[in-house]
């Protein structure tokens, strides 16, 4: 049975790692048995579940063994656009910093954006 005839995925699943979890739960798979079905290995899964990977590579192979829409894997939206590759660097980024500073800077992009007229 296909992700698709089973009910649709809860609306709170707000991270990547949270309906890639969700999805290979109710295809009734191990992390093991999902990285087998996608060309890759268990570790990869488990940092994708944990949040530790952001942008894997694989997701377009992970997304189409769980029978979902890659982009409602990686952003929770079937109709989003990908990443610029400068917004995929600062991602990738940021996973290596401290809370303390994610915060910080967090802070001052909230403070940047709200200057901007563009991004209201």
């Amino acid at each position: 049975m296909s992700m698709n005839e089973r009910k649709r995925p809860p609306v709170h699943l707000r991270t990547l790692g949270e309906r890639l979890r969700y999805c290979r739960r109710q295809m009734g798979w191990t992390q093991e048995q999902l990285a087998v079905q996608a060309g890759t290995n268990q570790a990869v899964i488990q940092k994708i579940e944990n949040g530790k990977s952001l942008r894997p590579r694989k997701i377009d192979e992970i997304a189409a063994v769980l029978e979902v829409n890659p982009a409602w894997l990686m952003f929770g939206d079937d109709k989003a656009t990908p990443l610029t590759d400068d917004a995929r660097e600062v991602a990738e980024l940021w996973m290596g910093l401290p809370e303390y500073d994610r915060r910080r800077i967090l802070e001052e992009i909230r403070r940047l954006a709200a200057r901007n007229p563009r991004t209201q």
